[in-house]
């Protein structure tokens, strides 16, 4: 976690439009978001449901809103992610138990095969990627590609997502983005090429730290 002063720069940085400034910050304050959320989710839940899985798109609504972000007090920013964070942990337990009393199974897989397909994914992005310490730190490029991902635009997080998260066919993909294949195979190219660069931006955040 950065310090005060350091996030507050960063901080206004980011409201101003600068993507690395909201990376750092969003990097920053992953762990202690991911513990807070991880506290809260029903027991009944957490067989079906991850930190992780509300982090993905607590971020998308990050990105789309820091500009219009209006700090007040200490802490600002993570009590402003960690509400909506909880927000999106409400809808989604809402959700889930809309579609048990329906009688539908709820829709998510488990936390170990999310985070199975996660490192699948750092596996396909990182393979030149180094952590300072030598090495590609799993733990520290899963957080890096969340938070990238929330970056993507709509059409090229969904590709990603159930292409490389989901292992669906790139013709269910092209489906349902409405697109010819060859287009979801440039869509998911290029993510790939926008998540490595998020990799290699880090690696200098990192070795600061």
């Amino acid at each position: 976690m950065v310090d005060k002063s350091t996030d507050h720069q960063l901080l206004e940085r980011a409201i101003e439009g600068e993507v690395v400034a909201l990376e750092q910050l969003l990097w920053s304050h992953y762990d202690r978001l991911q513990r807070r959320i991880q506290r809260k989710i029903p027991a009944g839940m957490r067989g079906a449901l991850s930190a992780e899985d509300i982090l993905q798109t607590t971020f998308v609504d990050a990105w789309k809103n820091i500009s219009s972000f209006s700090p007040q007090g200490d802490d600002a920013f993570y009590r402003w992610i960690a509400t909506i964070a909880e927000r999106k942990l409400t809808d989604r337990v809402r959700a889930q138990g809309a579609a048990k009393r329906g009688g539908n199974k709820a829709v998510a897989g488990t936390p170990q095969a999310a985070a199975s397909s996660m490192m699948n994914l750092v596996d396909l992005v990182a393979t030149d990627w180094k952590s300072p310490s030598g090495s590609v730190a799993y733990r520290e490029a899963e957080r890096i590609l969340t938070v990238a991902l929330g970056h993507l635009k709509e059409d090229y997080r969904t590709a990603i997502s159930m292409r490389y998260l989901q292992g669906k066919p790139v013709a269910e993909i092209a489906e349902r983005l409405n697109r010819t294949e060859r287009a979801v195979q440039m869509i998911c190219n290029r993510s790939l090429k926008k998540l490595r660069e998020a990799l290699g931006r880090s690696s200098l955040y990192l070795s600061k730290r």
